[in-house]
């Protein structure tokens, strides 16, 4: 006879019944936490744009960029979500 471990059975039961709710709002959330926080990411590297940098501070500006471009590709290969 099979023993069923009752200590998570509210789980089971609840995935069970909004299985399907509960993975749409895991992803809808997923994809507004990468959305937010590359928007955010590229607003901070972009206000650098209105001050005078040096031409240093304008490398780094430019290498910043390309990284958060690049990580927004791997973001989205690997979540499947559209930025």
């Amino acid at each position: 006879m099979l023993r069923r471990d009752w200590k998570h059975f509210r789980y089971e039961l609840a995935d069970l019944l909004f299985g399907k709710q509960m993975d749409e709002a895991f992803r809808e959330g997923q994809h507004s936490g990468i959305e937010y926080a590359t928007r955010k990411l590229s607003i901070a590297v972009r206000h650098l744009e209105a001050s005078n940098l040096t031409k240093t501070q304008k490398i780094g500006q430019e290498a910043a960029m390309e990284a958060i471009a690049e990580a927004k590709k791997e973001i989205t290969e690997r979540t499947g979500v559209r930025l």
